[in-house]
């Protein structure tokens, strides 16, 4: 963990050292609201994805504004742990936990915490229910559903119900429902994006009426995200959307989700302009995560990041409106928040310019 380098409250941004992430407490809210307003008198509900930020608080942010079902979804054991170490007690891990390790530490988690589990196995099924009997607890569990893309699930109709009727007779279960990522869908015209969306979710919707005429109780439906909160939420038996990039947006959502707004930033000071068109800052994929797509120059029209070395940005200043000269600051837009925010041990919250609050990234580095 690097020592962090913190300024006095009230410190105005462009003092802080680069490079650093920051968040913009005014657009955060904006966002939350936006989002959150939409939940508040419907059915389904959020349950915000706090593995994006991983840091518990913004997610008590999140949870405070309303229009949620009470608790958050992570994507590993370790950053269930982290957040229910400060104070939340309702967690589902959208990731399929097996192997004793993992399955030994949700079982010790549930004795003090709701903890709701993804399963697309029998083995796995029986192997959580052979450790929660054995610890006295139950796990929450919900069939995960394979629909777009090549991620985990069980294939949905049939297939999905059976594993179902499994979770359901297993002791030391709880079968809750089901459960889908559909990955987002980046699509600017809001049928085509509506339509697209509907597709996919519409077979977890079948596969819950299969299931019921089976005999089962299915109390979620959790499906949809960022891509499309108000499409999934808005229909017939989705009860939980589980969005997480929302809060604090990224340049990969930028282009599609106007009614949001880019709220993390990489903070990094212009080192070296070599030549005309060329300007170099002191933040590379260490602290600005490129795994998916590079950053946008967000206070620099017409500026474009063209690569990240280990500790320096190359933007290119060719379209540029305006020109950048050494200690000049640039915004980074990371192109997907999560990777960078795990990158840093603190987020400088600000406001009007001025940082306002320092919180801590408690689940960074959780991989397990």
């Amino acid at each position: 963990m690097e020592r962090p380098i913190q300024k006095p409250i009230g410190t105005p941004v462009e003092e802080l050292d680069t490079p650093t992430m920051v968040v913009d407490l005014t657009a955060l809210e904006k966002n939350i609201e936006t989002v959150h307003g939409f939940f508040r008198n419907r059915k389904a509900k959020l349950r915000p994805y706090v593995g994006t930020h991983r840091c518990p608080a913004l997610a008590h942010m999140q949870l405070a504004a309303g229009g949620t079902v009470g608790g958050v979804a992570v994507g590993t054991v370790g950053q269930a742990e982290a957040f229910a170490d400060n104070g939340i007690a309702d967690l589902m891990v959208t990731t399929e936990i097996v192997g004793p390790p993992k399955i030994e530490r949700v079982c010790a988690l549930a004795r003090r915490a709701k903890v709701t589990v993804v399963v697309d196995s029998a083995s796995n099924v029986d192997e959580l229910a052979k450790a929660a009997k054995g610890h006295g607890v139950i796990l929450r569990a919900a069939v995960d559903v394979h629909t777009r893309l090549n991620g985990a699930g069980v294939e949905p109709g049939r297939p999905a119900v059976n594993l179902a009727k499994r979770v359901a007779k297993a002791k030391g279960l709880e079968f809750v429902g089901f459960t889908s990522y559909e990955g987002p869908i980046l699509e600017k015209t809001p049928a085509k994006l509506a339509a697209e969306s509907r597709k996919w979710i519409q077979q977890v919707l079948d596969t819950r009426e299969m299931a019921e005429k089976a005999g089962l109780d299915v109390q979620t439906v959790v499906v949809g995200g960022t891509h499309n909160y108000e499409v999934a939420g808005a229909m017939k038996g989705v009860t939980e959307v589980p969005a997480g990039a929302y809060a604090l947006l990224e340049e990969r959502y930028r282009p599609y989700r106007k009614q949001l707004k880019p709220a993390a930033s990489v903070l990094c000071t212009v080192t070296s302009t070599p030549e005309p068109g060329t300007a170099i800052a002191d933040a590379g994929m260490k602290s600005c995560g490129n795994d998916t797509g590079l950053p946008g120059a967000r206070n620099v029209a017409g500026a474009t990041v063209r690569s990240l070395s280990a500790e320096h940005t190359n933007i290119s200043m060719a379209e540029a409106k305006t020109s950048l000269k050494v200690g000049d600051k640039v915004w980074l837009t990371p192109w997907e928040v999560g990777v960078t925010a795990n990158l840093y041990d603190y987020i400088n919250a600000i406001r009007k310019g001025k940082l306002e609050a320092i919180f801590e990234v408690t689940a960074r580095g959780r991989y397990r």
